[in-house]
C-alpha cells in the first residue's frame, strides 16, 4: 500500500505507535469458551502468519492516516499564509477551505473505523488515492493563483508607477533644466539667466520667474557642475526660450560673460529620471544604429534617421529595439508631425 507523502517533507511514521497486537493499546486477547462446532474449531485453527498481517494492516493504516493528516495541516498552513489581492481569489480559497475540510472529516472517520476489522482494504486504498489527487490538485491550484495574484500586482505598480510619472512630468511643463554651468560661491542665478536670454536674442525678467535653483544630481558620484532649474510663469515663455536656444546653434559660457575656460552650456525640458533614463537610452542606440537625431519635444523623446526620414516617438524602453535597434520605419500613424 503506497504512502501518501508531503512537497516538501517525506511523512514518517510514528515510532511510538505500537507494532503488534500484544503491545498495541487497544486490543486486548481474551479467552472465550466457544461452542464445540465445526464453525468454532475452522475460526481456531486461523494461523499466526494471517492474525500478523491483520495487524502490520492495521499498523499502515494508522500511518497512512496520520501522513494524510500531517499533509493537510501542512497545506492548511500554506492556505494560510496566501494573501488573496481580489474578491475572485478570496472565493477561490474559501472553496479551498471548505474542501479541506470535507477532506479531514472524510479522514477523521476513517481513524475511526480503522480498528474495526469489517474494514474493506480496497475501499480504503480507493479512499487514499482520491485524497491524494485532490491534494494534487489543489497544490496545482494554489501555484495557479499565486502566480495569478504576483502578475496582477506587477502589472498594477508598473501602471501606477507610469500614472505618477506622468503626473510628475506635468508637473514640470513649465521647466527648463540648464546643464553644465559652472558652480560660483555667491553666485546669482537670475543675472545668468537673464544673460542666456540675451545671448539668444529673448528678454527675460525676473516677473517671468517663479523659481530657480540647482539641484544635486541624481548619482551623488557625479562631479559635473549642479543643475539650474528654472520654473516660468507660462509655458510659452519656457518654450519661446527652448526655441531661441535651438536657433543659437550652441550656447556657452563666454557668450553669457562668465570668466574662466569657455565651456558649452546646455538647456533642456526638465524631465522626469524616468524620462531622462529613456533619453539615455535612445541616445546610445541611436548612435549605435547611426541614427542622426535625437530630441525632446514635450518632455516625448523624438526619433529621426536622417534629414529625409520621417520621426518617430519612442515611449517605453521596449520600443527602443522594436524602432531604432530593428531599424524601425514607421507608418503614417506613428510618423511625429
Amino acid at each position: 500500500m503506497s504512502v501518501l507523502r508531503s512537497p516538501e517533507n517525506k511523512c514518517q511514521s510514528n515510532p511510538d505507535l505500537y507494532s503488534s497486537a500484544e503491545s498495541g493499546p487497544n486490543v486486548t486477547m481474551r479467552k472465550r469458551k466457544q461452542p464445540d462446532c465445526e464453525l468454532t474449531q475452522a475460526i481456531n485453527s486461523l494461523s499466526v502468519e494471517l492474525k500478523k498481517a491483520i495487524l502490520d494492516l492495521r499498523t499502515d493504516m494508522n500511518n497512512q492516516f496520520l501522513n494524510v493528516n500531517t499533509c493537510i495541516n501542512n497545506l492548511r498552513d500554506d492556505l494560510n499564509t496566501l494573501s488573496a489581492t481580489s474578491s475572485q481569489i478570496q472565493s477561490e480559497v474559501k472553496e479551498l477551505r471548505a474542501e479541506y475540510t470535507r477532506m479531514e472529516k472524510d479522514i477523521s472517520d476513517l481513524k475511526m473505523q480503522h480498528t474495526e476489522m469489517s474494514q474493506d482494504v480496497t475501499d480504503l486504498k480507493s479512499s487514499v488515492n482520491f485524497n491524494s489527487d485532490n491534494y494534487i490538485d489543489c497544490v496545482k491550484r494554489l501555484k495557479e493563483l499565486e502566480s495569478q495574484s504576483s502578475n496582477s500586482t506587477v502589472t498594477t505598480i508598473k501602471l501606477l508607477e507610469g500614472k505618477i510619472d506622468t503626473l510628475e512630468q506635468q508637473a514640470r511643463q513649465c521647466n527648463i533644466e540648464i546643464a553644465n554651468m559652472p558652480e560660483k560661491r555667491g553666485e546669482n542665478l537670475m543675472s545668468i539667466l537673464e544673460s542666456i536670454g540675451s545671448a539668444v536674442n529673448m528678454s527675460i525678467s525676473s516677473g517671468d520667474i517663479i523659481s530657480i535653483h540647482r539641484v544635486p544630481h541624481a548619482h551623488a558620484q557625479n562631479n559635473r557642475p549642479k543643475n539650474i532649474i528654472v520654473k516660468f510663469t507660462t509655458r510659452i515663455m519656457r518654450d519661446n526660450l527652448l526655441s531661441a536656444y535651438r536657433l543659437s546653434k550652441g550656447l556657452t559660457t563666454d557668450r553669457i560673460g562668465l570668466s574662466g575656460t569657455s565651456c558649452r552650456i546646455y538647456l533642456n525640458e526638465h524631465l522626469t529620471l524616468r524620462n531622462k533614463d529613456l533619453f539615455r537610452k535612445c541616445r546610445e542606440a541611436a548612435k549605435l544604429k547611426k541614427f542622426k537625431f535625437v530630441w525632446v519635444r514635450n518632455a516625448t523623446v523624438l526619433v529621426k534617421e536622417s534629414e529625409d526620414s520621417s520621426t518617430f516617438a519612442v515611449r517605453t524602453e521596449d520600443e527602443i529595439s522594436s524602432k531604432i535597434k530593428s531599424n524601425f520605419h514607421p507608418s503614417d500613424p506613428n510618423i511625429v508631425n
